[in-house]
């Protein structure tokens, strides 16, 4: 982490929000069309300083984004209005004693904002919220420390409990990587060489939906190649908030949706690239994953067999009645466990 540096009121508007979940990404979609870049202007904290400092208790945006910001606590039983309440009056008065210290300058604010620098040069906020909303309501200069990209993409990526987060050799399932650059190591690190063997008309411009995404880098990086939209599904709460919280530093037309995809999905519009990558093997049965992909692919379905299979351990999917071509792409990588490549990846045309 890098020593303290002083920001001014000026560079504090500049900041933005980092701490996306499931919920969180509705919220914000619902009043910003889009959930990667809140400016601290648009903080339902800072707006609730500019407003309802002397009736903390009405109805407020930062009212309503706590009760859906707890939704995703695991003591849901405290996600209670008295509970937030004490969550404002707390708000207050952490902004009372830092206005009462004013004439201190940037050392009124005691601890200071903990930042990243995403790759487009904007700082999101991993810790400090509150305080910056306070420094840019009261006008004040604030200290504030950098953590290094991939430290914070690695934080964000460990999930320890879940095998197909970091549980096995204490690394995340997917590697993540940006622009080709791979920036934290995974478990699968031919994700991006993977989209490479695309065909690239697939992408550009166009719809993806990608089943069973784990930390969405297949979704990241159709979208570094041009697809318009990217709605990813999976399985994994915690592994989906992830993929969501990736996107405060990607900035991509990506939407994620927590999903136990052996259950039916209703999804009302059609894509014209599908991906469903080494998943069907992983679900109780391949019957509702079957069903939407045929209902959801409007062109193109990129599927990965898993390790040692091939089309034809695949017959309720991979079909002439449901395909009109299916062609061999290449193999990819059983994964750094193996040097083996068995996984037959396939395009597919409606």
């Amino acid at each position: 982490m890098t020593p303290s540096q002083v920001l001014s009121p000026a560079s504090l508007k500049e900041l933005v929000f980092g701490q996306q979940h499931l919920f969180t990404q509705a919220f914000f979609e619902k009043l910003h069309g889009q959930a990667h870049t809140i400016r601290l202007e648009d903080f339902p904290h800072y707006r609730f300083l500019q407003g309802h400092l002397d009736k903390p208790d009405a109805p407020s945006q930062y009212a309503d984004y706590l009760e859906c910001s707890w939704s995703y606590r695991k003591d849901k039983g405290k996600n209670t209005a008295a509970e937030r309440s004490k969550k404002i009056a707390s708000f207050v008065e952490l902004y009372r004693s830092i206005e009462r210290r004013k004439h201190l300058g940037a050392q009124a604010i005691t601890r200071p904002l903990i930042l990243c620098k995403r790759p487009d040069g904007r700082f999101v906020i991993v810790h400090g919220n509150h305080r910056a909303s306070v420094a840019l309501k009261l006008g004040l200069e604030v200290r504030a420390k950098e953590v290094p990209l991939s430290t914070q993409l690695k934080k964000i990526a460990t999930i320890p409990d879940e095998f197909y987060g970091s549980k096995r050799m204490n690394r995340p399932y997917q590697s993540i990587f940006y622009e080709g650059k791979e920036l934290v190591e995974g478990r699968r690190r031919d994700i991006n060489e993977r989209l490479q063997k695309l065909n690239p008309a697939d992408l550009r411009g166009k719809t993806v939906l990608d089943l069973g995404c784990n930390l969405g880098m297949s979704s990241y990086l159709a979208a570094e190649r041009g697809a318009k939209q990217v709605v990813a599904v999976e399985y994994s709460p915690h592994i989906a908030s992830a993929a969501i919280r990736l996107n405060a530093y990607f900035c991509r037309p990506c939407h994620f949706i927590q999903h136990d995809l052996s259950e039916n999905l209703e999804l009302n519009e059609q894509f014209d690239t599908v991906f469903c990558l080494s998943l069907i093997k992983h679900l109780k049965s391949p019957e509702a994953i079957t069903a939407l992909i045929k209902r959801a692919t409007k062109k193109v379905l990129y599927f990965e067999s898993h390790a040692h299979t091939s089309a034809e351990d695949y017959p309720y999917l991979l079909n002439k009645q449901n395909f009109s071509r299916i062609e061999l792409v290449d193999h990819m990588s059983d994964g750094v466990h193996s040097k083996k490549r068995t996984r037959a990846l396939y395009r597919c045309e409606v």
